[in-house]
């Protein structure tokens, strides 16, 4: 493939606000065949694309690139948890974070983005669904010692030292058995 038209693409996704071309773009770019979808992480992070859009693009090239399923839902929940001040989006990045971990269930990073997305200064009801959606998320995780610290910590910043203290039995024990 022509390096010119690489650059092309990527230059209207990074740069482009018309719906239209980037659409027009998205479709050129499908045609072409890319090995790696990486260019497509630069369209997921256009800011004129809706929520929506986004969306559209992310399930459309994970049926285009179904081995790459992980890494673009990791993308497209980082895009929507960088507004997670917009409910709205803070619950997108919440279904793209769960929908990489049903990728790739043993990798625990999706769990460990999900409990940062959690508001210490407000108590919204989506608080309550990252806690139980990362303990839920634990047991086919392969380094379990990572959520149990960061569940550690969560617990002693809003003061559950009951909790802070058992997840953290349970992070050394898991680290000791994983070797880390």
């Amino acid at each position: 493939m022509k390096e010119e038209t690489i650059r092309k693409i990527e230059n209207i996704f990074r740069n482009s606000i018309s719906s239209d071309e980037l659409f027009d773009t998205f479709q050129d770019a499908l045609n072409e065949k890319f090995e790696d979808p990486e260019i497509f992480e630069i369209l997921l992070g256009n800011p004129a694309l809706s929520p929506d859009e986004i969306k559209m693009f992310t399930e459309k090239l994970i049926k285009e690139y179904p081995g790459s399923g992980f890494t673009l839902c990791m993308w497209t929940a980082k895009v929507f948890g960088s507004f997670s001040e917009n409910y709205e989006r803070l619950e997108d990045a919440l279904t793209y974070y769960i929908k990489a971990s049903l990728h790739l269930p043993t990798e625990f990073e999706p769990y460990l983005r999900i409990l940062n997305l959690y508001n210490y200064d407000l108590d919204l009801p989506a608080n309550y669904k990252i806690v139980g959606i990362v303990e839920s998320g634990i047991p086919p995780v392969n380094f379990k010692n990572k959520i149990y610290y960061a569940l550690s910590e969560h617990y002693k910043k809003i003061g559950d030292l009951e909790n802070a203290s058992k997840y953290l039995a349970l992070a050394e024990k898991a680290a000791e058995r994983e070797g880390k």
